[in-house]
């Protein structure tokens, strides 16, 4: 998420904590303090600020502010169209500068998304992401390895590409997650395996906006039942935070436990079509990655 330049936190000024709730006091005489969180423009389902400020990261940062005393302020960075990598475009540098206080959904390990940034740090991981399995029909097992000799659409330069090889499944490039996704739709390919925030999001559309009904070709496209991504291809998800912000770090550790726990996460997630994983056991490393390019043939 990208956010402007505001007022410094108050916690910053030695706002005083409540104790029972963990929560920033403030008054309803005063406005609340502002918790600047950077975002990414035209970054759905993450972000967006055409057509109304929204998207999944700044609903769960408001949720988070509004447990912790602060109101959301957003600091907007542009991107480049059609990219969806997980870790690439992320204002890093913008949080590092301190143009924000916060930014959401940043993937871990912070060995690898934050190498050469020492002065940053991330929270608990508060959900789960990955590289999903979709098809529009209903030959397709919830296994990679079942795809063995069939075609699967991808996004071309990600790690599902290492992933297919492994299981002896050919996959079929394409520049965006919406032309990968059209050729599992239109049945080029057999499925597509793709960043699951994004297709849930497209599949998400589809339904509110009434295609399903309307095109037949999108009335079977769905995530494929019983599909378990292997730990190459997926993510634990995390606030980041400049390292010396502790008390921050912590309060919103807390708020995201506490909405978690109680499925307001969830549901948030789900709103906007987004897979709901909690955090996972193991997740992506550089071995896991390693492993699946040792196994392709």
């Amino acid at each position: 998420m990208r956010w402007r330049r505001c007022a410094k936190l108050a916690w910053l000024l030695g706002a005083p904590l409540l104790a029972a709730s963990g929560a920033v006091a403030a008054t309803e005489a005063m406005p609340k303090a502002a918790l600047r969180v950077c975002v990414t423009d035209a970054n759905l389902p993450y972000a967006n600020r055409e057509g109304g400020v929204s998207g999944f990261d700044l609903d769960v940062a408001a949720a988070v502010a509004a447990r912790i005393g602060y109101r959301v302020e957003p600091v907007w960075t542009g991107r480049a169209a059609n990219i969806q990598e997980i870790e690439e475009d992320l204002p890093l540098a913008r949080l590092a500068r301190d143009d924000c206080d916060a930014m959401f959904s940043v993937p871990g390990p912070a060995s690898e998304t934050l190498r050469g940034r020492a002065a940053l740090a991330l929270g608990e991981a508060y959900y789960g992401a990955a590289f999903e399995l979709v098809a529009c029909n209903d030959q397709v097992p919830g296994a990679l390895a079942g795809l063995s000799g069939r075609a699967v659409a991808i996004q071309s330069q990600t790690v599902a590409h290492f992933a297919l090889l492994a299981a002896g499944v050919e996959p079929r490039n394409y520049f965006s997650v919406n032309a990968a996704f059209d050729a599992a739709r239109t049945l080029e390919a057999d499925a597509a395996l793709l960043w699951g925030p994004a297709i849930g999001w497209r599949l998400r559309m589809a339904q509110v906006t009434g295609l399903r009904l309307r095109d037949a070709s999108y009335a079977a496209c769905k995530l494929v039942a019983g599909y378990e991504p292997p730990a190459a291809l997926r993510w634990n998800l995390h606030v980041a935070t400049l390292r010396d912000r502790t008390r921050l770090r912590e309060l919103m550790d807390e708020a995201l436990a506490t909405l978690r726990a109680s499925g307001e996460l969830e549901r948030i997630a789900r709103g906007w079509g987004i897979p709901w994983h909690p955090p996972f056991a193991t997740t992506y490393t550089r071995e896991a990655l390693e492993a699946l390019r040792n196994a392709a043939p």
